[in-house]
């Protein structure tokens, strides 16, 4: 293609991903005014997943998801050198992915022939992907001299061993770009031996042949941030709800009753769907579209919805949904605290679900279902388990619900999957280490404060860093020659551990801070550190039952007004056996 940049301001592409990083023996680079490589696992997981779902919709259907779309590259073209504007994230990760496939598959696709499958990925392609002829990586980054340089050592090498690499721990992940780029690689490379070398060459021939993207190539650098910031603006565009609206009210045909009783409902919906904060109608509709099917939908939506709905009376359909929303409406009004505690789960267009599918086709043993499923997901969550190893269990799960099977069966197939993935072992290493860092810990502590009544009632706690935040109670950084020393000179190896953290409300986790012990005491209590009652503060005990136990402890004289080792290790006996019965696990072994 001929390209005048004095004429043409942008010139799209739609390549191939084995396009994107070798059409033109292009080579990427960062620009400073980037931020560093940010994906943690939940970005990398979820790339994984849609790309193998969409891999395997493929392989089953050819028809299904040929030209995966990934999204925009936008780049500025400086010769052979190209600005990455928009889209870094996603070009660095899958970067690492091909260095990983490289180091652990050497002989990839060896034995297909290239004249009976002329598209086949052989190791050489990976490798020209990754570097140029003159070995020049393909993908460079700017904004800093040392994490270019980690990424040539840790992952760029041909001489890398990656089965030498350790996940890193959630704090090295969250403070170091450098542990970021090994995370990725170790999930990535968790997951190829997982597939196999066979299956793992499929998967590659699908990646680098019908995942595309639409490449966006600038010759002005301030003209691409401004198309960046235009195609990441929300429009107006028509919601997947509007056009399964359209598709309906066409098969409604001119009966004015029909017609009005149509819209009646629909709007009715849509009051309802407005009370639920976070959830639109195209939400509603996808949790139904998994209800109705109760497999992984293989195609959008839309297009799923227009199948199930085909031949069926518009009216009729809108009105199963509108008792389906309704349900839904229940569980999102629900105080009980059982209820409660799911929304501090992940995977929610699934739980949501099987919840609104109880409820929508009157399960007779819906409470002890709701406490299996509680306790189900909230396993697999602490434990680190993908989504994507629980799909497939999570729809025979609900299918088990539609088809009002007993609950000790679908009891059985969710102790099944927990034994078949070693989960609650994977739990209780987790509750063990230490926890300060991990996503799951104040949805835990909270559900625990939940459990602290006997009431089924009880008021949401929000985990919105300024009205809740954990608390150490022995401080991160005591200050050098501070009483915290004296008292507790192993307090550092109990930091980020369970048994020295609690929850506190935004402005007492601030005002905490590092104070001695006795002070801390009376802060937790309301009042302000020399123990005297404030203006605001009217020497109320925290509204934390869990915090105000060590309220409890000190006033009790229980470890003689100190917190050390033998306050901290009761403390992670006491929250663990509440995690214990809470989520029935057998914590007897991690106890101290």
């Amino acid at each position: 293609m001929t390209v005048n940049p004095k004429a043409d301001l942008f010139v799209p592409a739609s390549l191939s991903l084995a396009d994107v990083y070798t059409s033109g023996d292009v080579i990427y680079q960062i620009p400073d005014y980037q931020r560093p490589y940010s994906w943690v696992d939940e970005q990398v997981e979820q790339l994984w997943e849609d790309l193998l779902e969409a891999y395997e919709n493929n392989k089953e259907d050819e028809n299904l998801d040929s030209n995966y779309f990934l999204g925009s590259l936008i780049v500025v073209q400086k010769g052979k050198i190209e600005d990455v504007v928009d889209g870094q994230q996603r070009l660095t990760t899958l970067m690492i992915l091909l260095c990983v496939i490289r180091q652990t598959f050497p002989k990839l696709n060896k034995t297909v022939d290239v004249n009976e499958f002329p598209s086949v990925v052989k190791i050489g392609k990976i490798k020209s992907c990754i570097a140029d002829t003159n070995d020049l990586t393909r993908l460079r980054l700017q904004p800093d001299v040392s994490q270019s340089s980690n990424v040539q050592e840790l992952i760029f090498d041909d001489e890398i061993d990656f089965t030498t690499y350790e996940k890193p721990s959630k704090k090295q992940v969250e403070t170091d770009a450098k542990y970021r780029y090994i995370n990725t690689a170790v999930i990535c490379r968790n997951h190829l031996i997982e597939l196999g070398e066979e299956k793992s060459g499929e998967f590659v021939n699908y990646l680098m042949n019908k995942v595309k993207m639409i490449k966006i190539t600038c010759f002005d650098e301030s003209f691409a941030i401004k198309l960046f910031q235009v195609l990441n603006d929300r429009g107006m565009d028509l919601s997947a709800a509007d056009i399964i609206k359209s598709y309906l009210l066409s098969t409604v045909g001119p009966d004015k009753h029909k017609h009005d009783t149509f819209m009646y409902d629909w709007r009715l919906c849509e009051e309802w769907v407005k009370e639920l904060d976070g959830d639109d109608l195209t939400d509603l509709f996808t949790y139904y579209e998994y209800y109705l099917l109760g497999s992984n939908p293989k195609k959008s939506l839309v297009d799923e919805l227009k199948v199930l709905f085909k031949g069926k009376d518009s009216n009729v359909v809108l009105r199963d949904f509108k008792e389906f929303v309704s349900c839904y409406r229940l569980i999102y009004n629900s105080t009980d605290k059982l209820i409660n505690s799911f929304w501090y789960l992940p995977w929610g267009s699934y739980w949501a679900t099987m919840l609104i599918a109880a409820e929508h086709i009157k399960y007779p043993e819906k409470e002890e279902l709701q406490l299996s499923l509680r306790n189900f997901f909230f396993l697999n969550y602490i434990a680190g388990v993908t989504l994507n190893s629980l799909k497939q269990t999570l729809f025979n799960i609900l299918i088990g619900i539609k088809n009002k099977d007993s609950v000790d069966s679908l009891k059985a197939i969710m102790e099944d999957k927990l034994n078949a993935m070693n989960t609650k072992q994977q739990v209780l290493s987790k509750l063990k280490g230490e926890v300060y860092y991990e996503g799951w810990l104040k949805a835990v502590l909270a559900v625990i404060e939940y459990y602290q009544t006997d009431e089924d009632e009880v008021s949401f706690i929000s985990l919105d860093y300024k009205s809740l935040n954990v608390e150490h109670v022995y401080p991160q950084t005591p200050a050098e020659g501070s009483k915290w020393l004296k008292m507790f000179p192993e307090g550092g190896q109990y930091l980020n551990t369970l048994g020295n953290l609690t929850l506190l409300s935004g402005t007492k986790n601030k005002a905490a801070q590092n104070f001695p012990f006795n002070e801390k005491i009376f802060i937790y209590q309301g009042l302000d550190k020399n123990g005297k009652k404030t203006i605001t503060k009217q020497g109320q005990v925290t509204v934390y039952q869990i915090s105000q136990k060590i309220v409890n402890d000190y006033v009790a004289n229980t470890y003689k007004k100190q917190w050390n080792e033998e306050a901290v290790q009761d403390r992670f006996n006491w929250l663990c056996e509440q995690i214990g019965e809470i989520f029935d696990l057998d914590v007897e072994t991690i106890l101290y």
